[in-house]
């Protein structure tokens, strides 16, 4: 009988303040006043609520049959939403860029430092390439990217426990961070153009571009956006987007981020970066930071789905590369974990003066030269046979200054690069590579057996082709250091008056092109002059008298 009775003494205690119950749920939490003596409701509202004329309500709720007589001990129910608050400030963690302020009743913009106090009131206004992070005692912060102004409504604490906010967005990105914290309660409204965003204990990004336009996007959490009297609950991992005078869309589902392909260390300027295409994405967003935060954004681009993510203007350093999908509406999917880049491209690879590509060179010695590069300690230089570096002759050679000299054991084509080496030993990238060619001197021509004959010497050799021209050189010695003759012909051939002199000669000739390059002597041919042989001069006389006694003898025999 007692458990009956006292079951239903507990559905009747349920079914009174099943609505008050109802009334404190999520949006319409309260707190607890004790009633003290000679304390009355109005007084109360008139010194704790934020509209006194709010009295009736907060009766009505506690279900006082005479709002005029509560009793010293008694707890008074009151919403936080009614509670008058008291103001709270923020603290500026980060700025980069331009970053300026404007303080309530003033015209006047004024630069936003780390560590200044942003108020109640407060506009922030970052330019391009700026940004700014807040961040408040409850653990809620706000990252105001660039081109952004964010007006501080209201920024107040209702209560001990409970912090509520709101924010008007005209233009621009904010990444909010809703943290409950110490045991407060953050409650955060953003206010733009278009719509409104309520969160509590949340991370999500709102923006407005200039046709105000206006996208949530929820990284964690749950947000209510409402627009035209319309409400759209955004959980985790969704989105929406509300056009000027229209209700929220229907949630949608965030795209998952690109997958990188990120080479651990990019020598060279510009460099591309390849990503996998994610269903959905007509675009990328990337963002190129200092930080793993993402905050200190010194790039910034949006690519097209199959364009591969352009980076360039970088100095040596470690970065960190942000990105998230976009969809058709605009909508920006979860971010990218952040993907470490390092970056190095000094010392820079010399500029080469000597030698100008293809250029040749007669001969098999070749003079190297470039311009110093700063802060390169040395300089390595490679030669090959072939432009892909296969064929390396001689090795990698280590070269302390800015030139260097090598002879050739063969003519043809060669390839040549040099690099920069920094003090801590790290190699620069290649030079371009530069061609050369050795080229061989002509062919010396094969000389033909001299023909001597009774006045003349001719000398004859292989002819060489057209615009060849020929010297020839005739000596008494093979080391052709007492030269007889030398001659430069534009034949194959040379006729000389037979010398005088007896003995042997030697004879070499070398081929002449028409650009004055000469090729080696032919190996020296030896010819001789012989001496003449003597006359008997005292035949003579007596050949002469018996000629005369003959012709005299013939000449008597006709007379007689």
């Amino acid at each position: 009988m007692k458990t009956k009775w006292f079951m239903a003494l507990f559905s009747i205690l349920l079914l009174l303040f099943f609505p008050v119950i109802l009334g404190h749920a999520e949006d319409d939490r309260v707190v607890e006043l004790t009633i003290v003596k000679n304390d009355n409701l109005i007084n109360i509202c008139k010194k704790y609520l934020d509209d006194p004329s709010k009295w009736p309500e907060v009766g009505r709720i506690n279900r006082l049959r005479n709002f005029d007589l509560i009793y010293a001990g008694r707890l008074l129910i009151v919403p936080v939403r009614l509670l008058k608050g008291v103001p709270v400030d923020g603290r500026v963690l980060f700025v980069k860029g331009d970053v300026a302020v404007r303080t309530a009743g003033e015209e006047s913009w004024k630069e936003l430092r780390p560590n200044a106090v942003v108020r109640q009131g407060d506009l922030i206004r970052t330019g391009r390439e700026s940004a700014v992070e807040i961040a408040f005692d409850d653990g809620t912060s706000f990252l105001q990217r660039s081109d952004t102004t964010l007006g501080l409504n209201r920024m107040e604490r209702k209560g001990d426990t409970h912090i509520f906010q709101k924010l008007i967005l005209p233009l621009g990105r904010v990444l909010m961070k809703v943290r409950r914290a110490t045991g407060r309660d953050s409650r955060i409204e953003i206010q733009t153009p278009s719509a409104t965003a309520v969160a509590r204990g949340t991370d999500f990004r709102v923006s407005v571009d200039p046709k105000e336009t206006t996208i949530s996007e929820i990284l964690q959490g749950n947000v209510d956006v409402e627009a035209m009297k319309q409400v759209v609950m955004l959980k985790e991992g969704e989105g929406t987007r509300v056009d000027k005078g229209t209700p929220p869309l229907k949630p949608r589902q965030l795209l998952r981020p690109p997958a990188l392909d990120v080479q651990p260390l990019y020598k060279t300027m510009p460099f591309f970066i390849k990503f996998e295409a994610v269903k959905g994405a007509v675009a990328y967003r990337f963002r190129l930071t200092t930080d793993s935060e993402g905050k200190d954004v010194i790039r910034e681009s949006v690519t097209s789905a199959g364009e591969p993510l352009e980076v360039r203007g970088l100095d040596d350093g470690t970065y960190y590369l942000h990105g998230q999908s976009i969809d058709e509406i605009g909508i920006e999917g979860f971010p990218l974990a952040p993907q470490s880049i390092r970056v190095r491209t000094n010392p820079l690879p010399p500029f080469i003066q000597e030698p100008m590509d293809s250029a040749q060179f007669k001969g098999r010695s070749v003079s190297f030269q470039w311009l110093k590069v700063k802060d390169a300690a040395g300089y390595q230089i490679q030669i090959s046979r072939d432009r892909q570096f296969n064929d390396v002759t001689g090795g990698l050679v280590d070269v302390p200054d800015v030139s260097y000299s090598r002879i050739f054991d063969d003519f043809g084509s060669y390839y040549f690069r040099v690099r920069s080496l920094a003090q801590d030993g790290y190699e620069g990238i290649w030079s371009d590579v530069i061609s050369f060619t050795l080229v061989p001197p002509p062919p010396s021509p094969a000389l033909e057996k001299p023909s001597i004959e009774q006045k003349d010497l001719r000398i004859r050799w292989q002819d060489q082709g057209a615009k060849m021209s020929y010297r020839c050189q005739i000596a008494r010695d093979d080391g052709f250091q007492n030269l007889f003759v030398e001659k430069h012909v534009d034949r194959r051939e040379i006729v000389l008056p037979k010398p005088e002199e007896p003995g042997v000669y030697y004879i070499r000739t070398s081929t002449i092109d028409s650009t004055g390059y000469e090729g080696k002597f032919s190996p020296p041919q030896s010819f001789e002059i012989k001496r003449a042989e003597k006359k008997d001069e005292s035949t003579f006389p007596c050949i002469i008298g018996l000629s005369v006694l003959g012709v005299a003898g013939l000449f008597m025999l006709i007379l007689f």
